[in-house]
């Protein structure tokens, strides 16, 4: 899957699922998670590795890259969904 990361005048209100899917605020909610999770999102996703070669890399056990993994998604999708704080 490609994330395009131009610019895009397309509908984007605010709340809404292209607005939640927007590099930038994807990219904010990455940096926001705890280190542990970006580590393994990087490792899953970004390295596009499985969760065997992710477990080889970091020196943890498979079943525990599977949790992290699904704890690490949960937290970027609860962080992506956030209503946004005006200042």
């Amino acid at each position: 899957m490609a994330l395009r990361m131009g610019k895009d005048t397309g509908s984007f209100a605010p709340g809404s699922p292209g607005e939640r899917m927007r590099p930038a605020v994807v990219a904010r909610a990455f940096q926001a998670l705890p280190s542990a999770h970006r580590e393994i999102l990087t490792e899953t996703v970004f390295r596009d590795r499985s969760v065997n070669e992710a477990a080889a890399s970091l020196g943890v056990p498979v079943d525990v890259v599977k949790v992290r993994v699904y704890q690490a998604l949960r937290a970027l999708s609860a962080a992506v969904e956030a209503p946004r704080q005006t200042v």
